[in-house]
């Protein structure tokens, strides 16, 4: 699987995006970078062989959360406004 850019958009505090991840499948780590170079990453964690799981935050300098639903992770930002860039490694 290639690496693929899932979202770049200007988030206000607190602001939320959904982001459909079923074209991409499901990579291995998203990560998350703004304009000054800050991080956050979340991996790829498996329940079962169905490919049912989550991502689990391992670093998160950006105050980003995220949840997944199926083929679908809304994104919320932190308590300020910034440019988010999500890439789903694979």
């Amino acid at each position: 699987m290639s690496d693929f850019i899932v979202l770049a958009k200007d988030f206000v505090a607190n602001e939320s995006a959904v982001v459909d991840i079923k074209p991409f499948g499901f990579g291995s780590t998203l990560v998350f970078q703004n304009k000054t170079g800050q991080l956050a990453k979340f991996l790829w964690q498996s329940n079962d062989v169905e490919k049912k799981g989550y991502f689990k935050e391992v670093m998160n300098d950006l105050g980003v959360k995220i949840a997944h639903y199926d083929e679908f992770i809304t994104v919320t930002n932190g308590g300020g406004g910034q440019y988010l860039e999500v890439e789903l490694l694979g």
